[in-house]
């Protein structure tokens, strides 16, 4: 299956999260194909427009499909294709068992974290994307605003700034350091952040995603960043138009190439 990255780092290292309105429930939004709900000790259900998933519910996707979903502090959650992604009620912890994940926290939410098997993100105001495969890869990537990752019993975090991207193995016992990427090409071409399939982001956050597109920009033109011109096509590789070109700073003089790649969920 498709699957990919998510990110969360324990309650007790972000204390802000733990102290925040817990989630009770999300209403689905939107449905795209075979989307699925299933309740424990229960078979699943095609998944409608307006049904609740609670606590005891898991959301289900399979191939060429999507879902949304809206928590009732307006945290927005959209699910890719080939997908796993449920919630613990009564906390701010969303889980993923595989698949992708795009996660937009309202700047007055108060956070949420994102828990793989083995790694987390810790979110606070802020639009990420996750793609996990699990032992093969995780992917993390933030479209505006500041994320922080870590690897499940291990200390310490890295920050993931916007316009960054952490690609790595998920059972690794480190976490790389983030790489820059062609924003502006990912949200064109990506099938959750872009416009082609959901319509576009809350204004808010498409107002800070942009913002994050002109800094880069700018720095594309004042020659702080440079194309990296390397694509290496991932096991998540959807076709020609989907990859992005990332970008190296100008002031590092060489850098390996096989860290440059990226492919938009």
């Amino acid at each position: 299956m498709n699957a990919r990255f998510l990110l969360i780092p324990a309650l007790a290292a972000f204390p802000a999260i733990a102290h925040a309105d817990s989630l009770r429930s999300a209403e689905v939004t939107k449905v795209v194909n075979d989307v699925q709900l299933y309740q424990t000790a229960a078979g699943g259900h095609p998944a409608n427009i307006g049904d609740k998933l609670s606590g005891n519910t898991s959301l289900h996707t399979g191939r060429q499909s999507r879902a949304e979903l809206v928590f009732q502090d307006n945290t927005l959650t959209r699910v890719g294709a080939n997908s796993i992604f449920s919630f613990r009620s009564g906390t701010r912890d969303l889980e993923i068992g595989q698949g992708t994940l795009l996660l937009q926290v309202p700047k007055n939410a108060g956070g949420a974290t994102i828990r793989t098997a083995t790694v987390t993100a810790a979110i606070t105001g802020t639009t990420t994307m996750l793609e996990y495969s699990p032992n093969q890869w995780v992917k993390f990537l933030t479209l505006e605003g500041v994320a922080k990752l870590s690897i499940k019993g291990r200390k310490g975090t890295t920050d993931v700034p916007a316009g960054h991207m952490v690609v790595m193995d998920p059972n690794a016992q480190t976490i790389p350091a983030p790489i820059i990427i062609n924003l502006a090409k990912l949200v064109a071409t990506s099938r959750l952040a872009g416009r082609s399939k959901f319509g576009p982001l809350p204004p808010k956050a498409e107002a800070l995603i942009n913002q994050s597109v002109t800094q880069q920009t700018q720095e594309r033109s004042d020659g702080s960043l440079l194309p990296a011109n390397v694509i290496i096509q991932g096991p998540g590789g959807r076709g020609p138009g989907q990859h992005i070109f990332p970008f190296i700073p100008s002031s590092v003089a060489r850098l390996n190439d096989n860290q440059y790649y990226y492919t938009a969920p």
